[in-house]
């Protein structure tokens, strides 16, 4: 024991520290260039900046980030061993088993970031332990070849860098490599700051790209200084026309089209926050009139809790996940631009503005002299105006209108004088505090009347149409943002937005299709598929909708056992029973779907989380083969 820990200060065991020190600066160099070399797999895994500034940033990052972390890694591990172990021998052992670790936790880590882009953390590490019998797991089968390989390179990087003290020495070579390391580590930290500062996405975009990457941001010491105005950044940081070009292929293949005979007019009807349980004969007696001789889809979902990624998706047939780039490209959905193209008249009507981005810079940026009216905050008018319009198109050019009611979600009558019939009601609405549930069912009657008087005036539009002669020509699609709670747990929560309970996620589609037999449809459908929807059965698109959505036709009979729903932040998969969330740091949580309680035991489903990765990466220029593509 003594001849391997010297507990004295003596000549000698000083002598074997520094040889031993200089020996682990050579050997942490080796493992620094393995380290980069392993994390190309992250480079590649990701579309390559298209910025000469960003792709100097990928690089410099590459280089300043291993090196620190590899650095950092050898001073907690290898570092302390040079003073307690006075065997070279076994103290190579050792840092050899150590590196040798190391490097394949980067290397699983790399292969875990290529299908799931993830990085490895306690939550990711138990659902791959779980699954690791799994036929449809991530295939570990290269680590048979790569374990021993990477020893073998580390006794390698041990035998050389002990040669290599004991020749004459070079001081610049070590200079000249941490002042490298030391040089991209801090222009990786300046740069970021500078980026973030200036919300320059094509580099903020990257922070997480490397594991252990927290790259500064310095907004507060730079509003200080007088150098960065942070209202003007938070303003700036609101509206995604400021923030840069985003790389999406969207579609993946140009659309191939074979036009219908007939074109037969479309409208389509959000009602904000309505749940698809307020589709019956009490509180909606129209619009449950209206489903029964249509095609009713009674297992919808929102693809969101919110309004505009939820509306996102229904224009686009994406994943919300996509918006921020879309609205930042000034993208409109293909649904719109083939309406166009096959020479529809577009218009909106709305009760609230639609000067939002959603619809400036996404829905409707592409279409040429759009109109829509002010701000009127009456959905009686909103109807009326859209009666109005009706009759002046021309009856040689089909029409696509879209209309928005607020009234459902909102809580309130567009007519105070007007008293709905479900009583008592709460009377005044503080959407700052919300009651308590002893007055539960006051908001209740409230939101039932605001749900019934939407339901006149529906009532009121149908009777207009038909009297119009336009319900054998025009397609009518009606549906909702998103739900509404109503503390229905009895957890006093009210609204929308709070969580992915079925009352906030199931919402009604009606599409009545002229010449389409009335039905009710129980499988599983979502918002992406109305686009698909319509591209293919209305339009004529021949594409595979893989190629331009991540969900199918309505009228596909290709069954579902879960959706996906969620938003740029936070990702959820909705299955029959349950609700698995799931974030960008890849911590989860598995929920009952009946009462949202959460399941400790439960583990998210790897074959279904790895085509929902392939889903948020698919229009992101990833490389995808055919077979993914279309699968």
């Amino acid at each position: 024991m003594n001849a391997l820990f010297s507990p004295y200060n003596s000549t000698l065991y000083r002598e074997q520290v520094s040889r031993h020190i200089t020996w682990g600066h050579w050997f942490l160099l080796g493992n620094i260039l393995l380290g980069m070399l392993i994390a190309l797999r992250y480079i590649f895994a990701m579309p390559l900046p298209d910025t000469g500034l960003s792709q100097l940033y990928l690089l410099v990052s590459w280089i300043g980030h291993f090196g620190y972390i590899g650095f950092i890694l050898f001073l907690l591990t290898i570092f302390p061993l040079t003073f307690l172990i006075t065997n070279h021998r076994i103290l190579r052992g050792a840092a050899v088993l150590v590196a040798s670790v190391l490097q394949v936790l980067l290397l699983i880590d790399t292969q875990v970031y290529q299908l799931l882009k993830f990085h490895l953390n306690p939550y990711v590490w138990n659902l791959l332990v779980e699954n690791s019998q799994s036929k449809s797991s991530l295939n570990w089968n290269f680590l048979f070849i790569a374990i021993p390989l990477i020893i073998a390179l580390e006794i390698v990087f041990s035998s050389l860098a002990w040669k290599r003290q004991f020749r004459r020495a070079r001081p610049w070579q070590g200079r000249s490599l941490t002042i490298l390391f030391v040089c991209c580590f801090l222009a990786t930290h300046l740069i970021h700051i500078w980026a973030d500062a200036s919300l320059y996405s094509p580099i903020t975009a990257q922070k997480s790209n490397f594991p252990l990457s927290y790259p500064m941001t310095a907004r507060s010491f730079l509003a200080r200084h007088g150098w960065l105005d942070l209202q003007a950044f938070e303003a700036q940081k609101a509206n995604p026309e400021h923030q840069g070009h985003r790389r999406i292929a969207y579609p993946l293949s140009s659309l191939q089209v074979s036009p219908q005979d007939s074109h037969p007019n479309l409208l389509l009807i959000t009602l904000h926050g309505l749940r698809s349980d307020m589709v019956n004969n009490v509180v909606m007696p129209n619009l449950s009139r209206f489903a029964s001789q249509s095609q009713n889809f009674v297992q919808h979902l929102s693809a969101d809790n919110e309004r505009e990624s939820s509306l996102f998706s229904l224009f686009y047939g994406l994943p919300a996940s996509y918006m921020e780039e879309m609205l930042a490209d000034h993208r409109s959905p293909l649904l719109l631009d083939e309406l166009q193209r096959q020479d529809y008249l577009i218009r909106a009507f709305s009760s609230q503005s639609m000067r939002q981005s959603l619809y400036r810079n996404g829905i409707f940026s592409g279409v040429r002299q759009l109109q829509n009216q002010k701000k009127d905050n009456d959905g009686q008018m909103s109807i009326k105006r859209l009666l109005t319009w009706i009759p002046q198109t021309e009856d040689s050019r089909p029409w696509f209108a879209y209309l928005q009611l607020e009234t459902p979600g909102n809580l309130w009558s567009d007519s105070d004088e007007e008293q709905g019939p479900f009583q008592p009601e709460l009377q005044q609405i503080d959407p700052f505090n919300m009651p308590d549930n002893s007055q539960r069912n006051l908001v209740v009657n409230r939101y039932k009347n605001a749900a019934f008087l939407t339901d006149k005036h529906l009532g009121e539009l149908f009777d207009h149409l038909a009297s119009m002669k336009l319900m054998e020509k025009t397609i009518i699609v009606i549906t909702s943002d998103h739900g509404f709670s109503l503390s229905d747990q009895n957890d006093g929560n009210w609204g929308a937005g709070i969580n992915y309970t079925n009352s906030q996620l199931e919402v009604p589609m009606i599409i009545r299709w002229p010449g389409r037999a009335a039905a009710t449809v129980s499988s599983m459908s979502s918002h992406v598929d109305l686009a698909p929807t319509l591209l293919q059965e209305l339009l004529g698109v021949t594409n595979p909708v893989a190629d331009y959505s991540t969900g199918q036709s309505l009228y596909q009979v290709t069954p579902r056992n879960w959706l996906l729903a969620g938003n740029g932040n936070r990702f959820v998969i909705v299955a029959p029973e349950t609700v698995t969330l799931f974030d960008r740091q890849g911590r989860f949580e598995v929920r009952d779907r009946a009462h949202y309680q959460l399941q400790d035991d439960s583990r998210p489903d790897m074959p279904v989380l790895l085509k929902v990765m392939r889903d948020l990466a698919r229009f992101r220029g990833m490389a995808v083969s055919e077979g993914e593509r279309h699968r």
